[in-house]
């Protein structure tokens, strides 16, 4: 389950380990209006964030677009910031664009990131650019560290419950025809869920899960599944979608787990 324009890379991706896969994009990215995009662009020109946190690849596609239509070159604008790229993807499209990476954090999350660079932060403008539903974890973590954290959405995240290729997935979920859930987010998480809700008691969904192998990207997605009781077997210690494809494979093949905790 991906967003749409996450959606082939990760087929992609599965494919080549060699994995069957049935797909579905729960969630819809709608870019904030020009607007919204034109105030996030002033604030980088002004210089009112000494550091900027990029979270997604889709937040970076999104910021490059705001400022072309702003008639500004996005390098230049984040040229004097301090640059986070949440993890490897995300540096690449920075990249990509010419944007300097100045840090990506060791385990790719927003719990990594604050444990990283936390302290580091301390006192310092600190603007987190992502989507409607970034984890609660990067800003709090940051502000307890002494930043001083403003957030800015480039994108909001829409549940498409009505999704035909995610009621096909659910259906052959509930068929047992699908061994092994990879849920990236929180909100793909309760967005198939409640989507499930509409033709299968809640329980059965549960009880259908619990009976196969589910995959989590990263701690705040664990912790929303494990809050709905389903138990969660796979999270690896890198927060990236190819990794959370290994940790599956490993655990099918009956690999120990990893120091992390996932598989």
């Amino acid at each position: 389950m991906r967003p749409q324009d996450k959606l082939e890379e990760s087929l992609q991706l599965a494919r080549e380990r060699g994995l069957d896969v049935v797909s579905a994009s729960p969630l819809l990215v709608q870019p904030i209006n020009g607007a919204e995009g034109a105030a996030i662009i002033e604030l980088l020109k002004e210089g009112a964030a000494e550091v900027v946190v990029l979270t997604s690849t889709t937040g970076v596609e999104v910021l490059d677009m705001m400022a072309t239509e702003s008639r500004a070159e996005l390098a230049t604008l984040l040229a004097g910031c301090y640059n986070i790229a949440i993890g490897p993807l995300t540096a690449e499209a920075m990249n990509d664009r010419g944007i300097r990476v100045d840090m990506v954090p060791d385990e790719h999350s927003s719990d990594g990131l604050v444990r990283q660079m936390g302290r580091q932060l301390a006192g310092k403008k600190v603007c987190l650019l992502r989507s409607s539903h970034g984890e609660r974890s990067l800003f709090d973590g940051l502000v307890e560290c002494g930043a001083k954290v403003s957030e800015r959405v480039l994108y909001r995240l829409v549940p498409d419950l009505g999704s035909p290729e995610l009621k096909y997935l659910i259906d052959e979920s509930m068929a047992g025809r699908v061994d092994a859930f990879a849920f990236t987010s929180s909100l793909s998480a309760e967005t198939y869920i409640t989507a499930a809700e509409l033709s299968y008691p809640r329980e059965d969904i549960i009880a259908m899960l619990n009976a196969h192998l589910v995959a989590a990207m990263g701690g705040p997605t664990r912790r929303k599944l494990e809050g709905m009781g389903i138990h969660v077997s796979v999270v690896p210690s890198s927060a990236t979608f190819a990794a959370m494809l290994d940790g599956i494979i490993s655990w099918k093949a009956g690999a120990p787990a990893s120091p992390a905790g996932g598989q």
